[in-house]
């Protein structure tokens, strides 16, 4: 993060980072210039603050007593803690989707559908607790 942090600049005065350009592109999972140039002006840098400041949880036990729901890549289970994936798995909650690291923009029907699982289970979950 050094790195990232010694190649970064003061915008409007917020310190950013990770300024796009071509080298990470290969990264982002899409094999085809369409796609590279749909995604390309999207791109922004990041502020340094959200790898430099700790997120405080104030009710720790009550945040990691949410139902927790996890959509990810299939070529990232085999590499993923499955103590991470505890909490969704036998839940049901877990799904896995066979595409690259950015699946919102190479598969974003499946993720479209996926998230709409989860704000119904969400919805259920809160419509038994309210009775």
């Amino acid at each position: 993060m050094a790195a990232s942090r010694a190649m970064g600049r003061v915008v409007d005065g917020v310190e950013l980072v990770n300024f796009p350009g071509e080298g990470p592109m290969p990264y982002y999972g899409l094999p085809d210039p369409d796609g590279i140039a749909w995604l390309a002006p999207k791109i922004t840098p990041h502020p340094w603050t959200c790898f430099d400041q700790p997120l405080r949880l104030h009710d720790e036990a009550g945040v990691r007593a949410l139902p927790q729901s996890q959509i990810v890549c299939t070529s990232t289970l085999p590499y993923r803690d499955p103590a991470d994936l505890q909490p969704a798995r036998p839940a049901g909650r877990l799904w896995d989707i066979d595409t690259g690291p950015d699946l919102m923009v190479s598969e974003p029907q499946a993720v479209a559908e996926l998230l709409e699982r989860v704000v119904a289970a969400v919805a259920a979950v809160a419509a038994t607790a309210a009775g």
